[in-house]
């Protein structure tokens, strides 16, 4: 098991590293969480499933779009969330060709835990996608972290998200860089039965016929 998986491991069982360790991955040391009358085994053990949910989650939806969208060619993301009292920034390298990916197994674990952070009930996360293909075109794609999955942005929502600094003021356009509007992300099997079942009992007709003589 390497270092992080540990660490993300550890996270989910209710620990976190030691503040006077620092933040290097050689420096990791761990203590235990603290634990108040209120923290009943029911309560953590409800909170450590509820964690694995959204990492899991996360897992789903960077999949989908790792795989299914985003295509031939070497790609920059970078996941951005803001959670009360906490702001997390992740960025990755891979490159696809021909369905096959090559990336860094460490900086995809670190991505999925950010992107998991995005989808907790109370935070906001945004995902932008560079792109750079073998004839030198360089295109940027866009998607809002929303109810647990990743939502498309428009060509202006992704060239606003991505020409802006920190305080929030404009750049000018890149030359050569082009603004796309986001694909779709598959949802999993699951999620489109249900959208699915939603979907009919929305539109099935009203039985306006006596309960006796209904079936």
């Amino acid at each position: 098991m390497s270092e992080y998986q540990d660490h993300v491991r550890r996270s989910l069982e209710g620990q976190h590293v030691d503040p006077d360790a620092g933040l290097s991955m050689d420096a990791m040391r761990w203590t235990p969480a603290a634990v108040t009358d209120e923290a009943t085994d029911a309560a953590m053990s409800a909170a450590a499933e509820h964690a694995h949910e959204l990492l899991n989650r996360a897992v789903e939806a960077y999949s989908a779009l790792v795989f299914d969208v985003l295509g031939d060619g070497t790609h920059h993301l970078v996941v951005s969330v803001a959670a009360p009292g906490h702001e997390f920034l992740e960025g990755q390298h891979l490159t696809a060709m021909g369905g096959a990916v090559i990336m860094d197994e460490a900086e995809a674990l670190r991505f999925c835990a950010a992107l998991a952070a995005g989808m907790v009930e109370c935070a906001r996360g945004g995902l932008v996608v560079r792109s750079f293909g073998r004839d030198g075109a360089e295109w940027v794609r866009g998607w809002a972290v929303r109810n647990g999955w990743l939502r498309p942005l428009t060509e202006d929502q992704v060239r606003e998200a991505y020409s802006a600094d920190d305080p929030g003021a404009a750049l000018p356009p890149e030359p050569g860089v082009e603004y796309r509007q986001a694909e779709r992300v598959p949802r999993p099997a699951q999620d489109r039965a249900e959208t699915d079942d939603r979907e009919a009992s929305r539109t099935a007709p009203r039985d306006n016929r006596p309960q006796n003589r209904r079936n």
